[in-house]
Formats: structure tokens, C-alpha cells, sequence
């Protein structure tokens, strides 16, 4: 039996959706690989993602950004974040070195603990990095003085440790490392079922829906400036005031959450690669946040609005409540041709079964 460890960083899910979306195709054509998951996240919220059992081992593997709300990096807790991990890099770089000897895997699959990746090529064992992004990209950007050319040396080191990087379109450009590859999108497909989403919420079928998806970072919504709009719900995962009847607490929805996105008529988000791809390859309209200052800002929204509808807002059109007339614009929009397939997904697992031992 083949032994695969998925290596993921803490930050968010959305490295997690990835690993989980590729390790879940793998196993319908390797049904026999085993797999070990190395992530600080719950193992409840991993188990939610994959579909068969796993070994897990709760292990914070990489330096995770403090954030301020969805959107905004905390800077100064995020560096000191960073520094702690490096200033002993030899001592981590053996810890991570026996925690790969204690479980001995085949090929490690990494989205996309630099560190681990560097352990891994050390130890002998195959590894291959996945991710949109990387942290030396992103570390580079918010505190380019601070972080100094001891640490992005190390971290560029990891990510070149690598067999090969496989970046997920849209991908930041990453010149730096000569085994990046890129490939096709990674995203769920829900069943769209429009008629089901509003009969579940008791809600007549013209109603249109906007689900509210701001990442698994916690974040205090301006719900008391929020919009109201005739025929419209709002869908979050999470409390709502109870005075609104248009804002949803789906928590508790017997529909799957990927169902519910594939199912609405717009998604309300902030420049990240999941939710971005997940709508876009589901044929639903974005409605986001603008993020200068996050490095996949631009390169997400090139794509969404080459592949399917997005309309952008302000920061202050977000927290006044001043974002209905964007969304009107944005349903307005005709809908793309074609919709783009999530292809990364199929060749991310030709590249794992070719490098795993024996094929």
C-alpha cells in the first residue's frame, strides 16, 4: 500500500480544499493509497473535505499571517510570527526530519509548507509542492525590509526543494522556481439545484440569493449597515441578527455547502483562490471586496472577469452598505460562453501517480 502525506499550511481552508479536491480524485483511481494528513487545522474540519478514512497528525508545519478580519494582514504580529520560526531553521528543520522518519511516507504533497518540503528532499522522499501562491511571495510583500534576505533565502530554498511545484491557474507568476508547472484550475462542483436551495428556505422561487463566503477567518460583518433589497437574501454560515429576515444563518442546511454556492445566484467574497474558482467554474457571479495589497488580487480578478462575472467594491461601499447597486450590475451581466473546468484537479494526480514508487 502506497503512503501519501498531505502537508498543509494553517492559514484559512483554502489550502486544504485543494489538497482535499486532489487527494479525493486520487483515491477514485488509487483506491489502495493511504493517506496521513499533517495540518494545525481541526481534524473534524479535514474530515469534513476528505472521503475516505486518514491518519492525522495535528502539527503546525509553517508560519500562519495574523489577520485583522478576511482582509487584512495584521503586519507587525505577522512578522514577529515569521521570525519566531526562523530564528532556530536547523533545529525545526530536524523536527520536521523525525516527524517524516516516524511516518514514513512514499511522496509527500505539500500546499505548501516550505520548510517541509526542504525536509522531505533531505530525508530522500519524493515531494511535490501545490498552491496558487507561495509564502516567500507573500512574506516578501508585506514586510519586504523586515524579513531580510537570511529568511527569503530559506524559504525560497524549500520551495525549490521540490520534485516539481504545481501552481493552479490563476497562479502568481513564481520565476524563482524552475520545477513550477502550471496547471488547470482546482475547484468542487456542486449540483446546482435552485428550486431545492429555496424550498429548504421557505422562500418563494423568484427570490434571488447571495451567499455570503468571506474565508474561515472570523470577521465582524457590518450587518447593521447591510442592504435591503426587494426579493433578495443574503446566506451566511454563521449568527445573523434576528430582526432581519433576509440575512440566512445556513449552518445548519441539509444541502451541502459547494450545492448551496453552485445553487445561488451570486457569491459575496474577497480575493482568495478557493471561493473564486469554485464560483467561476460553477457559473455564479462574483461580488467582491477589493484587496490591494494581497498579492493573487490581481491575477484572480483578471480571471474571473476573462472567465466569468465579477464586479469589485470598496472596503467603505462594504462596511457603509453602500454595495447594492454593484450587485445589480453584476446580475445584469450576461453570462460567459463557456464555463472553465477545474482540469488542474486530473493533473495534479498524473503528476502524484507518476512520482509515487512503483508506477
Amino acid at each position: 500500500m502506497k503512503h501519501l502525506l498531505l502537508a498543509l499550511s494553517g492559514h484559512g481552508y483554502g489550502h486544504l480544499a485543494q489538497g482535499a479536491a486532489v487527494v479525493n480524485a486520487l483515491w477514485k483511481t488509487r483506491p489502495g493509497v493511504h493517506v496521513t494528513v499533517c495540518a494545525s487545522l481541526p481534524r473534524s474540519v479535514v474530515a469534513g473535505k476528505l472521503t475516505r478514512p486518514f491518519d492525522y497528525r495535528r502539527v503546525e508545519l509553517d508560519p500562519v499571517l495574523r489577520m485583522i478580519n478576511a482582509w487584512e494582514v495584521d503586519i507587525p504580529a505577522s512578522l514577529e510570527v515569521y521570525r519566531e520560526f526562523h530564528r532556530d531553521w536547523d533545529a525545526g528543520l530536524r523536527h520536521d526530519g523525525e516527524l517524516l522518519a516516524q511516518l514514513a511516507p512514499d511522496l509527500v504533497l505539500a500546499d505548501i509548507p516550505y520548510r517541509f518540503l526542504l525536509a522531505a528532499h533531505q530525508a530522500g522522499i519524493p515531494a511535490i509542492g501545490l498552491c496558487s501562491l507561495n509564502w516567500a511571495a507573500i512574506a516578501a510583500n508585506y514586510f519586504p525590509d523586515a524579513a531580510g534576505k537570511a529568511m527569503l533565502a530559506q524559504m525560497w530554498a524549500g520551495y525549490r526543494a521540490a520534485d516539481v511545484f504545481l501552481a493552479p491557474e490563476p497562479a502568481l507568476p513564481m520565476p524563482e522556481l524552475a520545477g513550477y508547472r502550471s496547471i488547470g484550475p482546482i475547484a468542487r462542483l456542486g449540483v446546482r439545484r435552485r428550486s431545492r436551495l429555496r424550498e429548504l428556505l421557505s422562500l418563494p422561487p423568484e427570490t434571488a440569493v447571495v451567499l455570503v463566503a468571506l474565508g474561515g477567518i472570523a470577521t465582524a460583518l457590518p450587518f447593521g449597515n447591510w442592504p435591503r433589497m426587494e426579493n433578495t437574501v443574503w446566506l451566511f454560515t454563521g449568527p445573523v441578527p434576528a430582526d432581519r429576515k433576509d440575512l440566512i444563518d445556513i449552518s445548519g442546511l441539509a444541502m451541502p455547502f459547494i450545492d448551496v454556492l453552485a445553487s445561488a445566484d451570486a457569491v459575496l467574497t474577497k480575493p482568495g483562490y478557493g471561493t473564486y474558482t469554485e464560483a467561476v467554474c460553477n457559473g455564479i457571479p462574483l461580488l467582491s471586496l477589493e484587496r490591494p495589497d494581497w498579492p493573487e488580487t490581481e491575477h484572480l480578478n483578471s480571471w474571473a472577469r476573462r472567465h466569468g462575472r465579477l464586479e469589485t467594491m470598496t472596503r467603505e461601499q462594504f462596511e457603509c452598505g453602500r454595495f447594492a447597486a454593484a450587485l445589480q450590475a453584476l446580475l445584469a451581466q450576461p453570462a460567459p460562453g463557456r464555463i472553465p473546468e477545474p482540469h488542474g484537479i486530473r493533473q495534479a494526480v498524473e503528476v502524484i501517480v507518476s512520482r509515487l514508487p512503483g508506477n
